[in-house]
């Protein structure tokens, strides 16, 4: 039997909003992953690629990773794909940071190639392991079908992988990250943990992320899963819809929404706002007062809204001049009721020179 412990897309390097917390935070997610990874005492971790967020990681980044697989090595074997954002655009493999790490003896890639096939042996049996890095889906394609495994057990790992449908039964489990949330088929044994910590929270905020560990033998697969929570706080605040409301009115609705949360300090908090709202609803909103209302209510780390919502315009405004520039402004001006409209007016009149 072969136990793995599977994680993905750590990103390290990532700021989300620009945070320079937040790049701390993804090293501690990252640690706290590995650390829950090594008490399952498994034969092997496999990180299925974006360990970095940029393929020039700092230096920060770079010397934390080599000094926490260098409490690994010798005691579980470390193998990491590289993921798209891992390498320079254009599947260079060679400028990779993960050639690195491979040099230095701390992990197992596919080197300066796509593709790399290896065969280790644990608890007396030999067992293949078939890592794809990042690459073109008709090159995935074409490993997945032209690999035909000669032992007991098989496994396949790559940074993405096709539809369940299209992957060849020869293998016992297949492992893949790249879309950072949690997806576990155990009918087909096809695993994606999710990224380490929040990386894009417009596609993350509705998936979960979790430590996938899988027993494998010739008889089948045993899993055991556990979740990943981010080390900072996040509060995903219910939507909030301000169709048909004056400015007034929306401000406040927000602010209702805000005033309902109890978040731990230091927290970021994302408020997401939707409908329908007419320009001078958009134009007349205090974005920078309700900002200010929820930062001092919570002391977040970020209070983000997300203004979601979209400006109503006139289905059909009839223009009696449609030739001339300048009249068909003034009258466009006139008919939404522009509080610019007396400026653009004065500028269209000086740069028509009329």
């Amino acid at each position: 039997m072969v136990r793995i412990a599977h994680i993905s897309d750590s990103h390290l390097g990532c700021s989300m909003f620009q945070l320079v917390e937040r790049k701390e935070d993804a090293r501690r997610c990252f640690e706290k992953a590995v650390d829950m990874a090594v008490r399952k005492s498994p034969d092997l971790i496999i990180h299925t690629g974006d360990l970095f967020h940029d393929s020039l990681p700092q230096n920060d980044d770079l010397n934390f990773v080599i000094r926490l697989f260098k409490k690994l090595k010798g005691k579980v074997d470390l193998f990491v794909l590289q993921g798209n954002h891992d390498h320079p655009y254009g599947y260079r493999y060679s400028l990779s940071p993960l050639i690195g790490l491979e040099t230095m003896g701390l992990i197992i890639s596919t080197g300066e190639k796509a593709y790399r096939g290896v065969k280790v042996t644990y608890d007396g049996r030999p067992v293949e392991i078939h890592l794809l890095s990042w690459a073109s889906e008709r090159f995935l394609e074409s490993v997945l079908h032209k690999v035909q495994p000669k032992e007991d057990i098989a496994l396949f790992f790559a940074h993405d992988l096709p539809n369940k449908d299209n992957l060849p039964v020869s293998f016992d489990y297949f492992g893949c990250g790249h879309k950072h949330t949690f997806n576990l088929d155990e009918e087909n044994n096809v695993g994606r943990p999710g990224s380490t910590c929040y990386v894009r929270w417009e596609t993350e905020h509705k998936g979960s992320k979790k430590l996938i560990v899988v027993d494998v033998d010739s008889s089948g697969c045993e899993y055991e899963t556990q979740s990943l929570n981010d080390v900072r706080g996040f509060k995903f605040v219910p939507p909030v819809n301000i169709s048909q409301m004056g400015p007034e009115q929306a401000d406040r609705a927000i602010k209702d929404s805000i005033d309902k949360l109890a978040p731990k300090e230091k927290s970021i908090i994302i408020l997401q706002v939707n409908g329908i709202v007419d320009p001078e609803t958009e134009r007349k909103m205090d974005r920078t007062k309700v900002l200010q209302y929820g930062e001092k209510k919570h002391n977040p780390l970020f209070l983000h809204i997300a203004a979601n919502w979209r400006c109503s315009v006139p289905k059909e405004i009839k223009l009696s001049q449609p030739l001339d520039v300048e009249a068909s402004v003034e009258e466009y001006m006139d008919f939404t009721k522009d509080e610019m409209g007396t400026r653009v007016k004065a500028m269209m009149h000086k740069m028509l020179g009329g």
